[in-house]
């Protein structure tokens, strides 16, 4: 055959659809004139699901097969059946957790863990209550704001014994965009000292209650510490942003459950040695919810951050960040903190940290589109900016910037 021309091949404008935002996908259905009635199309061939499982008995495994190739889809697994990958359409994953309540409660707790799986992956979590304060996650990519009141932060912004310049920075960084403004009294860099809860209380407690008497956004306290936080929460504070997850301070998860307050669970680890990062990571964060729900804490609570830069190489970072997604199995809020953080560094030639401000938008923006709810940092203006005009693409255009003027002739 003569190779058709440019214009024989135009004719047909054949777009890929996926990989791709789903709207589009849907809105070509839609705009084909068959209304709705495309949708369930769309949930059987428009989109193949793959799902890692783990911690599979052989009986497990063998159900879970017989049923999903049922349905039409197909699952590997290992040797002895104790972790299996499951493909296949939307439809097809969807449809099985019902079928697997029918073998027993083991095969219906799997199939529970696969429908939460696909809820978190398919839809934006609920909204997360912090005090008078709702967290709303539909709309945009959330800010958090830091403000270190230590005299030895990496980044090089900590504001020391200045109370004063602490509660000034905290109120600048909610004027400029700032959806939480998250408070802290002891260096996590690596290597850093210890600080004894009772400087770490001098440092942050004035701080958390001019900040939450003053401002319209809510306070948290990033701390290791029960007898911090509960101080910090009396103050004022509505968010407790723990680094290790609950699993440092054998108090911490009591102090947040008779408070009520908000609750984001950080991966950390004391001796990591990773096979894969981000499986360990999400597993890790499962045993702080579990925690978390032993302790009395509603799950709708919670927000989860995989930790960037906390017992982790730059490698392992930017792992986390290109498979963020598959912490949104988890169905609870994703904060990520890739803010002036050494992997930045390491990729732009060793910079300083005054020099990452490039690489932290790249991060945040990648973050967000990857799956990221929220994230922290330290340029608040910068980022929520940056943001705005991400968001618009991965989330949908703003109602202002639809009801602008068609542009006029050109040329």
């Amino acid at each position: 055959m003569t190779p058709p021309s440019e214009a024989e091949l135009g004719r047909y404008n054949v777009r890929p659809l996926t990989p791709g935002p789903e709207s589009a996908l849907r809105e070509a259905a839609l705009a084909l004139g068959s209304g709705t009635t495309a949708l369930p199309a769309l949930a059987r061939h428009g989109r193949a699901e793959a799902l890692a499982v783990a911690g599979l008995a052989a009986d497990e495994c063998r159900v879970i097969t017989r049923e999903l190739r049922r349905l039409g889809g197909e699952v590997l697994s290992s040797a002895d059946g104790d972790r299996a990958l499951l493909l296949g359409p939307l439809s097809a994953l969807g449809e099985l957790p019902a079928r697997l309540t029918e073998w027993g409660r083991r095969t219906e707790v799997l199939g529970a863990a696969l429908h939460a799986a696909l809820a978190g992956r398919g839809s934006r979590p609920a909204p997360v209550a912090a005090g008078r304060h709702v967290l709303e996650f539909d709309r945009r990519t959330l800010v958090m704001g830091v403000v270190n009141t230590t005299p030895d932060s990496f980044s090089g912004d900590g504001t020391g014994d200045d109370p004063d310049a602490a509660v000034a920075l905290g109120a600048a960084l909610a004027e400029a965009g700032a959806d939480i403004v998250d408070v802290g009294g002891e260096s996590t860099r690596p290597n850093s000292a210890p600080v004894a809860a009772e400087v770490e209380l001098a440092r942050v407690l004035p701080v958390v209650r001019e900040l939450a008497a003053r401002l319209d956004v809510p306070v948290s306290i990033d701390t290791r510490k029960a007898a911090v936080a509960r101080a910090a929460l009396d103050a004022g504070a509505v968010i407790v942003n723990d680094i290790w997850g609950l699993r440092r301070d054998p108090e911490m998860a009591a102090a947040v459950a008779e408070s009520g307050a908000a609750l984001v669970v950080m991966h950390n680890a004391a001796k990591p040695e990773y096979g894969d990062v981000v499986e360990e990571v999400c597993a890790a964060l499962r045993e702080s919810l579990a925690l978390a729900e032993a302790a009395g804490i509603e799950r709708e609570r919670i927000v989860v951050d995989p930790g960037l830069g906390f017992a982790k190489t730059p490698a392992h970072n930017l792992e986390l960040v290109r498979r963020l997604g598959e912490l949104r199995g988890l169905d609870r809020p994703v904060l990520v903190g890739p803010s002036r953080k050494s992997t930045i560094g390491a990729l732009l030639g060793g910079a300083p940290p005054d020099r990452r401000l490039e690489g932290t938008l790249a991060l945040c923006v990648l973050a967000a589109a990857n799956g990221a709810d929220l994230v922290r940092v330290h340029d608040v203006a910068e980022v929520s900016r940056c943001l705005r005009v991400a968001d618009a693409v991965l989330r949908g255009t703003p109602e202002e910037i639809l009801a602008l003027p068609r542009p006029g002739p050109t040329g």
